[in-house]
């Protein structure tokens, strides 16, 4: 199986969008869907969450951010950093988020 967060969450399904975001202490949550079918959605849910960065910037000054969900993903990128434990990188629109967890437990719905 891969372990690259991107082929286990979008399925191959093409451009998808993150709909949902939940953290907590030690908890975050995505709920992710591809754009032409906005139902088809996958959780994930990673434990023992590190954040490591939140930006919601646009990069433009004078800009206004947009955050209102549905929100483009752009990349989701992971990288094994130690054993079991991933750092990941995911980059929408206009927010991008950066953490460290073990690989989530997923479902689909």
């Amino acid at each position: 199986m891969s372990r690259k967060i991107s082929d286990l969450l979008f399925r191959s399904l093409g451009t998808h969008a993150l709909k949902a975001l939940s953290v907590s202490e030690s908890e975050l949550k995505l709920i992710v869907a591809p754009w032409d079918n906005l139902e088809n959605e996958a959780v994930a849910i990673f434990e023992n969450v590190d954040i490591i960065y939140i930006e919601g910037d646009s990069g433009k000054i004078g800009m206004t951010s947009y955050l209102n969900l549905p929100w483009d993903i752009i990349r989701f990128d992971s990288t094994e950093k130690a054993e079991s434990i991933w750092e990941f990188g995911l980059c929408c629109d206009e927010v991008k988020l950066g953490f460290r967890a073990p690989m989530p437990k997923i479902s689909f719905g």
